[in-house]
């Protein structure tokens, strides 16, 4: 997000296609990024992986922090942590209340 001509950002980008055509060639439409250890860099790879295939031309990403403890991606994005996953399951809050852009 911050510097999208890195090494790093390259690589998100290398990642992304690949990911996308094994996506096509499955039709799958899911991804989920997960480990079994905290601190493992799962919250970096999924948001950075996100900010790539939404940059693509003609992709869209949807980002959901399913942890429930101790979630971050609000964070790394400066987003308000008011309204969330939980809601959305316990309270049957709208999607639309709980998406940001």
């Amino acid at each position: 997000l911050e510097d999208p001509r890195s090494p790093v950002a390259e690589q998100f980008r290398a990642l992304r296609t690949r990911i996308l055509t094994f996506a096509r060639e499955k039709n799958l439409k899911t991804l989920l990024v997960t480990s079994c250890l905290a601190a493992e860099g799962k919250s970096t790879v999924a948001s950075n992986l996100a900010i790539s295939i939404a940059r693509g031309i003609n992709e869209y990403a949807l980002l959901v922090d399913c942890d429930l403890r101790r979630p971050t991606i609000h964070k790394l994005f400066r987003l308000n942590n008011g309204t969330g996953l939980s809601n959305y399951l316990s309270d049957n809050m709208p999607l639309s209340q709980i998406l940001s852009k």
